[in-house]
């Protein structure tokens, strides 16, 4: 079995604290663009990593679930060496596939590789006082091998989970499920965010489980809200910093490939209730067409959005643009990116935002799908007010609707507009049927 199929499907974090960065602010800023890189660079300072070893482009790792009792688990003394439950292994596969989506990491079971670039021993340890109340053991090996020589083997990485009953019974939201993760993830050689801090308060604005699976702070400390359920899936900050270590997914980054991430299963309920999108360079689309929640959705590259009822859940890394969406049948608001975005209305309340009149152009112009005049809206006051405060006379700045013969409508905006000489507008949208009534001009 090859945990790590050609083409993984991916199941697919708002209320920002005082002191702590607006998962909304523009992620365009020095200031939004250090917060993010200081969150990641602190999980990917370790010198140590698996290292692509055939130079196929590719880590390999070797996912063995027969191992028994490894070097690190005598000389820890634990004892009750047990393997994984099919539910632990079945939600371990489930995070590689994750994983793979986005890296350059491949995981594969034993015995289908040669020569692996890297092994990991998966397995429980009893659940007895003299084993301590760690729920996760890991050792990651500090190999010294040179690269390119898949002849000489690595030491392969250890990790134990508590095998008490809850961990046993492992899925996308409990507690057994991000045991596994947090074992994964510092398997890869990922560590703490703060190893340092027991007090369980953020060490630094962004020192949460809502920015990495492996912090000891509650995600709500940072504005998420996961509604009581575990991270049981690779964070922001995490997978930012796995791309750093291994590279991003060089398939998956083909500017021609199309992926379409699924938010649909989030509410599911033993489904994981959140992921990050890294794909990069490809054409995403977001479907939450079956969602019944209010829903925020923010496009843009190194933001949060919030669906199935959750805050904050559904991450974006620097570099990813989100280019197509489908909202639900609740409460929407969808911040538009700037590159070219198709966004498909639901049936409930749609309120589109555009930050800047360059989100959407008359070379690249945005699709507002199934627009209801009356109920929709488009909210431009972000660019509109800046210099004129929403108001539009003497021709300069200019908003109209142009009607096309086909039907279509295109609302159209002008900072400066000479009606004797019309040059090419500055912001243009398609939303049919829409009229001056549906558009936001000052906040």
């Amino acid at each position: 079995m090859n945990i790590n199929p050609p083409v993984p499907m991916m199941p697919p974090t708002v209320t920002p604290t005082e002191n702590l960065p607006s998962p909304h602010i523009d992620p365009d800023t020095r200031p939004a663009a250090d917060t993010y890189w200081s969150g990641v660079d602190n999980l990917a300072t370790r010198s140590s990593r698996w290292i692509d070893k055939d130079g196929n482009g590719k880590i390999d790792i070797e996912v063995d679930f027969s191992a028994g009792p490894g070097s690190y688990f005598k000389k820890l003394g634990l004892t009750g060496h047990s393997q994984l439950s099919a539910e632990q292994k079945q939600e371990l596969i489930d995070q590689m596939i994750d994983i793979s989506h986005e890296t350059n990491l491949v995981f594969h079971d034993k015995g289908t590789l040669e020569k692996p670039d890297g092994t990991i021993n998966f397995g429980n340890f009893a659940p007895v006082p003299s084993n301590g109340r760690n729920l996760v053991q890991v050792n990651f090996p500090e190999n010294t091998c040179a690269p390119h020589n898949p002849d000489k083997p690595d030491e392969p990485a250890e990790a134990y989970v508590r095998g008490d009953a809850r961990n046993l019974k492992a899925n996308g939201r409990n507690r057994g499920g991000h045991a596994l993760a947090h074992a994964l993830l510092h398997a890869l050689g990922l560590p703490h965010p703060n190893p340092d801090d027991k007090s369980n308060k953020p060490a630094n604005p962004t020192d949460s489980q809502g920015y990495s699976l492996l912090s000891s702070v509650p995600e709500t400390a940072t504005g998420h809200d996961f509604q009581g359920n575990y991270v049981t899936r690779a964070q922001l900050h995490d997978m930012a910093a796995l791309q750093l270590r291994y590279g991003a997914n060089s398939e998956s980054r083909d500017k021609s490939l199309e992926t379409e991430y699924d938010a649909n299963f989030i509410t599911q309920s033993d489904t994981a209730v959140t992921f990050t999108i890294a794909s990069g360079d490809g054409h995403e689309t977001l479907l939450a067409d079956k969602d019944t929640h209010d829903q925020h959705i923010n496009l843009n590259h190194g933001t949060f959005s919030s669906i199935g009822g959750f805050t904050n859940n559904v991450a974006i890394t620097r570099g990813t643009h989100i280019e197509d969406v489908a909202t639900g049948s609740g409460t929407n608001k969808i911040i538009a990116s700037t590159v070219t975005n198709s966004i498909i209305l639901g049936s409930g309340q749609n309120t589109v935002v555009f930050n800047n009149s360059w989100d959407s152009t008359p070379r690249d112009t945005d699709i507002l799908h199934h627009f209801k005049s009356g109920t929709d809206k488009i909210d431009i006051s972000e660019f509109s007010q800046k210099l004129y405060n929403g108001t539009f006379t003497g021709g300069t700045p200019h908003l109209d609707i142009q009607k096309a013969a086909d039907g279509a409508s295109y609302v159209r905006y002008w900072s400066v507009y000479n009606p004797a000489d019309p040059s090419e507008p500055d912001f243009k949208v398609r939303a049919d049927g829409v009229q001056m009534s549906d558009i936001i001009t000052k906040k």
